[in-house]
């Protein structure tokens, strides 16, 4: 399935979900759920905080699928995961194995986190531009556009295997370019890619 049906998919199941359709909802969740988790728990690595923060979304999503206004809905259900891992992290409920400095220097406050996530992402994306093309183009479709590795290698014609190297490739120079406590601050907070 290509990105652009993807969407169209999508949008089709946020137009019946948003007319209280239950069965668009189901299907929200079975193609949505376990990539959630996988994001939630490869930050937390805890198994029922994962599966807390992703229910809890879901549950958002149906209690306010009359109010909210989801333009992408995959790009929506990310940055939600983020948001709530960091607030998982931030309110100690789960306690990440990173050193204390990194941990401790992105406590903040509401305003603070805003502003921080907006100079993480700024950072971010220069560093992002310095990847090598195919690298770059990898890391963007999977962190951004939140393609699994099937569809990255179905969207440029490479294997499964040269998509996860590039990412693993990409992971490795951004953080050695951005260095630990940046690295970390970036997966940690919430962005609006």
């Amino acid at each position: 399935m290509n990105q652009q049906t993807i969407e169209n998919t999508d949008q089709q199941a946020l137009n019946s979900l948003q007319n209280s359709n239950w069965k668009a909802f189901e299907d929200i969740y079975d193609a949505y759920w376990s990539k959630l988790y996988l994001s939630a728990y490869s930050i937390l690595r805890d198994k029922q905080a994962s599966e807390d923060i992703v229910q809890d979304i879901f549950v958002q999503l149906w209690t306010k699928r009359n109010s909210v206004q989801i333009d992408s809905l995959a790009a929506y259900l990310h940055t939600s995961v983020r948001y709530q891992v960091f607030k998982v992290v931030k309110a100690g409920k789960v306690k990440l194995v990173l050193p204390d400095e990194i941990t401790s220097s992105v406590i903040l406050t509401d305003a603070e986190d805003a502003l921080f996530s907006e100079d993480l992402d700024r950072i971010l994306d220069q560093h992002i531009r310095r990847l090598p093309d195919k690298c770059r183009q990898v890391f963007i479709l999977s962190r951004k556009q939140h393609l699994s590795i099937t569809e990255i290698s179905e969207k440029l014609g490479i294997s499964s295997k040269t998509v996860e190297n590039h990412l693993t490739n990409a992971l490795g120079r951004l953080r050695t370019g951005l260095g630990d406590l940046l690295f970390w601050a970036c997966i940690m907070l919430p962005t609006y890619w």
